[in-house]
């Protein structure tokens, strides 16, 4: 039994109005979220500070518990809420979620307090190494990691990543999560009106795939 949590409290500044209710395709990205989150879990909760936006979409939703936490917050709320010990946490702007790749996460996570896929970003020069960046809102939580979690907020640290130094944190490399999600769509998300138009081209490519 798995609960689906969607956070959906950032402030679009960067967008310049509410991401989550832009059309893509036949939907809201939050929309596309939302019925790939459905197929794959047994309860889906939304976490959103401002929930009269949302009131239409018809699902449950919940605060955050501890305010201005960031995504770290989110995930918290999420994790205190669900009724199931499994959870999966997606931001409402991740609208080419692929659901194999969720299921497989959800599989592996066993005795593991969560498990969190990374990218790669090649270096731009000699001098730098390559980075890792943890896909921590395409990621699966167990309700483990609560009294950490809650520990890291009353530190003030909000760094979700963070999770790894304390927590028992399964991370994938690419060359396995590729086998499920092998352009790494699930992770695409919108921040800018020019990642906008790059989701717009994704979704104009996978339509013509399907």
């Amino acid at each position: 039994m798995v609960t689906g949590v969607i956070l959906a409290g950032g402030k679009s500044k960067r967008m310049g109005q509410n991401k989550a209710l832009l059309r893509l395709g036949n939907g809201t990205f939050i929309g596309h979220v939302i019925r790939r989150m459905q197929s794959i879990t047994d309860e889906l909760l939304l976490i959103t500070n401002s929930p009269d936006e949302y009131k239409h979409l018809g699902i449950t939703t919940y605060k955050d518990i501890i305010p201005n936490a960031g995504a770290l917050g989110g995930i918290h709320a999420g994790l205190t809420y669900a009724s199931h010990q499994t959870v999966i946490c997606v931001g409402c702007d991740n609208p080419f979620l692929m659901s194999n790749l969720l299921t497989y996460l959800v599989s592996v996570l066993g005795e593991y307090d969560a498990v969190m896929p990374y990218t790669h970003k090649e270096p731009s020069s000699y001098n730098e190494d390559t980075q890792i960046t943890l896909q921590t809102l395409c990621a699966v939580y167990s309700k483990c990691c609560l009294p950490i979690i809650e520990q890291m907020l009353n530190e003030s640290d909000l760094r979700v990543h963070a999770l790894q130094e304390r927590a028992n944190v399964l991370t994938l490399a690419p060359e396995i999560w590729k086998t499920y999600d092998p352009e790494g769509y699930s992770f695409f998300n919108v921040n800018t009106p020019e990642d906008f138009e790059k989701a717009q081209n994704i979704y104009d490519t996978l339509c013509e795939l399907v």
